[in-house]
């Protein structure tokens, strides 16, 4: 969290006895960064094909014209201009990039590093001599994360293996009453259950892991990506904001000292 000095701080209601988190112009510095960050995860997961959009959670395939697809459109671009989410110059400069809309995430993300190193100059965000390089070190880190959710989404086994494992388990659970009643007699029932309870159970969890986003057919247990991406831009665009926006006045009664 970039949180730079503290001062004390009057509002236009009356005077808050209390301490802010941010010092001079960083103010202005944590709302351009955690904008661009907030959009560049929007925007990542707009354009990763997935059943969960906010509209209908229990559609099989995704539609063209689902939420996601549609923010990265020129409208939608537009729309979130309109809404304070993107400057007027940030929609041009996404535009005159000349990208494929699925790289937009990837510019915003660049930006924010920008405007990160920028407030190190300006001395909006003070710190120790490593910190600039554990701000590249982070940006790259969840550059890197961006990369490997798409990697791992291809680089898993195909579908038809587990429809080879439905029915090798369908089998199994088929015939298993056969096999055990010579064995067990009356326990053959209650065995029998626990057999299609565990192996069946096993199965659904393994097509969960195997179709994460419900593109494929299996819309059961699925990552609910606008869940995602709501929780995430609350923590980042209110929770730590705010946090740090006022503090208790003890916390800094030696004045401006820089965190």
């Amino acid at each position: 969290m970039l949180v730079t000095s503290s001062a004390g701080r009057d509002y236009d209601q009356g005077t808050v006895d209390g301490t802010t988190g941010f010092h001079r112009n960083s103010r202005q510095l944590v709302v351009d960064i955690k904008r661009q960050l907030r959009m560049s995860h929007a925007f990542f997961w707009a354009a990763t094909p997935t059943a969960s959009d906010g509209l209908d959670d229990n559609s099989t395939a995704v539609d063209p014209t689902q939420i996601g697809p549609r923010l990265l459109t020129p409208q939608g671009l537009q729309t979130l201009v309109d809404c304070g989410q993107l400057t007027a110059n940030e929609n041009s400069a996404l535009i005159a990039t000349g990208l494929s809309p699925s790289q937009y995430a990837y510019c915003l993300l660049e930006w924010a590093m920008i405007r990160s190193m920028e407030g190190i100059r300006r001395k909006e965000l003070i710190g120790s001599a490593g910190l600039e390089e554990n701000i590249l070190r982070q940006f790259t880190q969840l550059r890197a994360e961006y990369f490997n959710i798409g990697d791992y989404a291809s680089g898993r086994m195909p579908m038809a293996y587990l429809i080879a494992i439905q029915i090798i388990v369908d089998l199994l659970v088929y015939i298993s009453p056969l096999a055990l009643y010579t064995r067990m007699g009356a326990f053959t029932i209650p065995s029998t259950g626990l057999i299609c309870l565990t192996f069946t159970g096993l199965l659904e969890l393994s097509k969960s892991f195997l179709d994460t986003f419900g593109t494929e057919g299996y819309t059961a247990h699925n990552i609910r990506v606008d869940v995602l991406v709501s929780e995430v831009n609350f923590g980042a665009s209110q929770r730590w904001y705010n946090a740090a926006d006022l503090l208790p006045s003890e916390m800094h009664e030696g004045g401006d000292n820089d965190i």
